[in-house]
């Protein structure tokens, strides 16, 4: 009944252990609180004092006690567990989006991402807090009981042995179906957020384009169908809640009817009888309470599964390494040396691909190489941060002089200027939005301003700029690359002729063929 991803998690079985150890003494507590109460009531119904009846009754507060007890240390454990293990699972996940990269971000989209890390790990907290106790007292609380039960009466014992695997059956069916919904749901909701991201952070593009109202009617579909099932796995979990509710009477109620045949023919004693009517309850308490939490942790358990897949399971996206095999060498070079190699190629020639290999940004990383790599994408991330933060992250430590003297080593010393607040103007989402070439020139400025960085990885910079704005850039960056080793993708011809080599790249992830310019 449990997960097979929840037993693999570090420690899961050595708790499942210990809740196994809880859920047997918790069941003995239960029938002994049932037996003390059902002794004192019946000492009392036969004419006996109630001081009599104290030590019967003492009996019944100290398992009540009791169980509260186990029940809190039980809770405070699985908690600390939980937390533990779902903390782990969120640094996998970290360190898994350190080594992959891009790659992971393309294979799932960010949004997706960061819902997983963020909610996604939260609800499999919750999840492994909850499901552990309940799964086990499913079966230890109600063995324990059954054979009290059998011990005091064994036709009643018979019915609630009977009883119980029916509604264990139904149990499973509705659970089978919930978590198909759930995991549907799971899905949207991934989708929902990568939409919702995508439309949200191109929302001014969007409207200068006009094609705002139609985006926002795309958002509105999907977030209906996430309410749709959504609305649809409430109704799987209500009809089930409410159909183990009246299995679970009906169980009550036919072993409460042939106790009271048999009282009524003197074939039972009142003692076992009533002693007996008070544990069927409980023995039918954890399953209900299974099915009940069951529906609430169906998210985490969707979450748990996704957590895996994206850090342990096989890429969507192929690695460059499975396409074809690339290799690029460097010899004679010198400290200080300027290299500028052109990458040319059709779409879908591998060269983002490539780039993406030689700067490590899939597989496992080296950080004497990695530190050393400055890489410009065509669509520099430009954070919701301050224009010192932007430029600064390299390099947290630079003053705001080094900053300035960088911004202006690529021509944005004008643009400085015309803001309000200088270096301290917040850019970015919710900011103030730059242009093409200005984004391009703060990602510049960002790998000029920490001097360790000497080898420069560019993707098609200036891919998405008007010819005048990229002829500015190229006149403002080329001497920004002296003493630098520069690997650029090049979509058009007006890099070419500044390039000391060019690497030819041709079909679509196929053989590749050097040539050299210089």
């Amino acid at each position: 009944m449990l997960d097979k991803q929840l037993l693999q998690l570090h420690g899961a079985r050595r708790i499942i252990a210990a809740a196994i150890a809880f859920a047997v003494i918790l069941g003995i507590l239960c029938a002994a609180q049932a037996f003390g109460l059902a002794r004192a009531i019946v000492g009392i119904w036969e004419g006996n004092s109630l001081q009599a009846q104290m030590v019967w009754i003492l009996l019944f507060c100290a398992c009540f006690i009791a169980r509260r007890i186990v029940l809190n240390f039980e809770d405070a454990m699985l908690e600390k567990y939980a937390h533990k293990e779902a903390s782990a699972l969120r640094a996998k996940m970290l360190d898994t989006l350190w080594e992959k990269g891009p790659t992971l971000t393309r294979e799932y989209g960010s949004a997706a991402l960061a819902a997983n890390a963020i909610d996604g790990i939260d609800a499999v907290e919750e999840y492994i807090h909850t499901m552990i106790p309940k799964t086990v007292n499913v079966l230890f609380i109600a063995l324990i009981l059954l054979i009290a039960m059998f011990a005091l009466d064994w036709v009643s014992g018979l019915i609630a042995l009977v009883c119980y695997p029916f509604i264990i059956l139904f149990m499973r069916l509705i659970g089978q179906s919930a978590g198909s919904e759930a995991a549907k749901r799971y899905a949207e909701f991934e989708t929902l957020s990568s939409g919702f991201m995508d439309v949200t952070s191109g929302v001014e593009t969007l409207k200068s384009f006009g094609m705002g109202k139609r985006f926002a009617d795309k958002i509105f579909a999907m977030s209906e169908r996430f309410r749709e099932l959504t609305m649809k796995t409430l109704r799987i979990a209500m009809l089930s809640t409410t159909v183990l509710d009246l299995f679970a009477t009906l169980c009550l109620a036919a072993v409460a009817i042939m106790l009271g045949f048999r009282l009524v023919d003197g074939s039972i004693q009142f003692f076992p009888a009533l002693c007996v009517l008070m544990m069927v309850p409980e023995y039918f308490k954890p399953v209900r309470e299974y099915g009940e939490d069951y529906h609430a942790t169906l998210n985490g358990k969707s979450a748990l599964n996704a957590i895996v897949e994206i850090t342990e399971g096989k890429p969507k996206v192929p690695h460059a390494e499975n396409p074809f095999m690339a290799e690029l060498h460097l010899e004679n070079m010198k400290p200080g040396q300027t290299v500028k190699i052109g990458i040319v190629g059709p779409s879908g020639s591998g060269k983002t691909t490539l780039l993406n290999q030689i700067a490590k940004l899939s597989g496992k990383r080296d950080n004497s190489w990695t530190s050393r790599i400055a890489y410009i994408p065509q669509d520099p991330y430009i954070f919701h941060a301050s224009l010192f933060e932007n430029v600064a992250f390299y390099a947290p430590r630079a003053t705001e002089s080094e900053v300035l003297d960088a911004l202006a080593a690529v021509g944005l010393d004008e643009f400085i200027r015309s803001l309000a607040d200088g270096i301290e103007t917040r850019i970015g989402d919710g900011g103030r939005n730059l242009s093409g070439g200005q984004a391009q020139r703060v990602a510049v400025a960002r790998a000029l301003l920490d001097q360790k960085r000497d080898i420069w990885l560019l993707d098609e910079p200036t891919a998405h700029l008007d010819a005048q704005t990229e002829a500015n850039l190229i006149e403002c960056v080329l001497p920004l690359m002296q003493g630098k080793t520069v690997i650029m993708a090049i979509h058009g011809d007006a890099w070419l002729g500044h390039m000391d080599r060019i690497i030819t790249l041709e079909g679509s992830c196929g053989r590749n063929e050097s040539q050299y310019a210089k």
